[in-house]
């Protein structure tokens, strides 16, 4: 009990705020020499209530210095170098994985020298966008749609398929579709969707940096991205290009 007490001591509550009001992880926070100062500042991305309400806020010390609204959800906020710009200043990153309307946005928040990029990229969405459905799965739910397959039989062929490609090398709607394990949920789900296009799209769920060519601090670095989909890719900084990827 001695030792407990003993150990707690060593922390020093620099800070403590109950009414703070933020609703973030570990992945959406990060220090970063903003102005080339040697003055570390904290960027937080606020889920705010996690429908609405999301900001990018920067601090120095307890002090909110600035924050801009986030159009969704991110899944993170990095920082890196994105070029060889005096002062070194890094970048700042965060990505949004449920945005549909994605586009490259570069904006600088309130002239405090920050960039903020969010992951809504257009090339970026292509790329997430040309995942191929597998043939056996989209024969199956056309077999479906035009009644040649029985609602019992779609979800054994399925099933079977998921223990093949495992469960991220089906789409979202065989996902769910397996989700249903008596026979009228499963009859009206497939009332439900199988008129529309079976698309198999996926989402970025983590990221982090590499550096390109140098080990220093402040060198430049490229993006590495990781999908729900288990792809991994690895971004130009500059262009915003895929210099490489993995499955």
């Amino acid at each position: 009990m001695g030792e407990k007490s003993n150990s707690s001591e060593r922390w020093l509550t620099a800070h403590h705020d109950p009414l703070a009001s933020l609703y973030t992880f570990g992945s959406c926070m990060a220090l970063a020499d903003l102005h080339g100062d040697g003055d570390s500042k904290l960027i937080i991305a606020d889920l705010g209530t996690g429908a609405y309400n999301m900001k990018l806020k920067v601090y120095k010390g307890t002090n909110l210095m600035s924050e801009n609204t986030l159009i969704d959800l991110p899944t993170g906020v990095i920082t890196f170098h994105m070029d060889t710009t005096e002062p070194r200043v890094p970048g700042q990153f965060g990505s949004a994985p449920q945005n549909s309307n994605v586009k490259k946005i570069f904006k600088n928040l309130c002239g405090c020298g920050i960039w903020e990029l969010h992951l809504h990229l257009q090339k970026l969405k292509a790329i997430l966008q040309t995942l191929e459905v597998n043939p056996t799965e989209f024969d199956a739910w056309n077999q479906a749609r035009d009644e040649l397959l029985d609602v019992s039989m779609l979800y054994e062929i399925l099933d079977s398929l998921r223990q093949e490609v495992g469960e991220c090398g089906l789409t979202t709607r065989s996902q769910r579709f397996l989700m249903c394990h008596d026979h009228a949920s499963q009859l009206t789900f497939l009332e439900q969707h199988k008129g529309f296009l079976l698309k198999r799209q996926t989402v970025v769920t983590c990221f982090s940096t590499l550096k390109k060519s140098h080990a220093e601090d402040d060198a430049i670095s490229c993006l590495v991205l990781g999908t729900e989909s288990a792809n991994i890719f690895i971004l130009d900084p500059e262009a915003f290009t895929i210099l490489n990827s993995r499955c």
